[in-house]
């Protein structure tokens, strides 16, 4: 497809925005009908999960608690809002079938949909925990926090693009979400999530495998800014950068090419 089909698709996208809004808004709703914590469910289990963790942690190996919580907390709610936007990405096209085959919609509209949800439970439990560290330690640099806002847009498009690949691939496959479960079981062992990346760096190889990891740099943007007021090294910026725009690429160009005969596999 040529550049002007390519920008008047996403100017149909940000016109039907009331539309996937008000998908993703329903989905939250649905989500949390009858629960009495509601939303804040989304700050309380990653919460938890924080404390049990740093708490092994800090018990077995020398780390202070002062400095872990905080790393693995930012890790943590990254992790899960990568991890829900590809799993429940890979069926947003069987869940939007109705609307698929009524009408002629970008089909990008419908992965972009779960990644809304999963960001919204991501960006409260940041914003709880970025007023907290800025509570007990004062203003942040304003550069680190203008990078902080680069990686949120990187982390959206990256999630919303595996998102993309995974519904398009799950249509003609249905395996393909346990592809994704255990490669992202596998993921999350080679990147520094619950552990700090300057453990590995005597362990060799593995040090190598998880400093190339993309994944790796977008957790440093996230975390780096917030926790020590620096910029994100070049390199993770790099790397994050490259990756992003090597997904978003391969999204576009695989939606692209099965917009026609997706309802029909359906």
């Amino acid at each position: 497809m040529g550049n002007e089909t390519d920008g008047s698709r996403l100017a149909e996208i940000w016109r039907l925005r009331h539309f996937w809004l008000a998908l993703a808004q329903q989905d939250i709703k649905d989500r949390y009908r009858r629960s009495v914590v509601g939303i804040a469910w989304s700050l309380i289990k990653p919460a938890v999960t924080t404390l049990i963790i740093a708490g092994v942690f800090t018990s077995v190996f020398d780390v202070a608690w002062d400095t872990f919580a905080p790393f693995l907390f930012f890790g943590l709610i990254t992790w899960q809002f990568l991890t829900e936007s590809i799993l429940q990405g890979c069926n947003a096209f069987r869940q939007a079938n109705t609307f698929i085959r009524v009408r002629p919609i970008p089909l990008a509209i419908f992965p972009l949909r779960v990644v809304l949800s999963a960001g919204i439970h991501w960006l409260i439990g940041l914003s709880a925990a970025i007023a907290t560290i800025l509570a007990f330690h004062g203003t942040a640099n304003p550069m680190a926090l203008f990078m902080l806002f680069s990686a949120l847009i990187l982390l959206g498009i990256t999630a919303w693009s595996l998102a993309c690949i995974c519904a398009t691939l799950c249509v003609r496959y249905s395996d393909t979400q346990q592809v994704a479960e255990i490669s992202l079981q596998v993921l999350f062992y080679a990147t520094p999530v619950i552990y700090l990346p300057e453990s590995l760096q005597q362990a060799g190889w593995l040090h190598v495998v998880v400093s190339c990891n993309p994944f790796t740099a977008f957790l440093e943007m996230v975390r780096r800014p917030i926790l020590q007021g620096e910029c994100p090294s070049v390199s993770a910026m790099t790397i994050a950068l490259a990756f992003t725009a090597v997904v978003a690429s391969l999204a576009w160009t695989l939606l692209n090419r099965v917009e026609k005969r997706l309802p029909l596999w359906l």
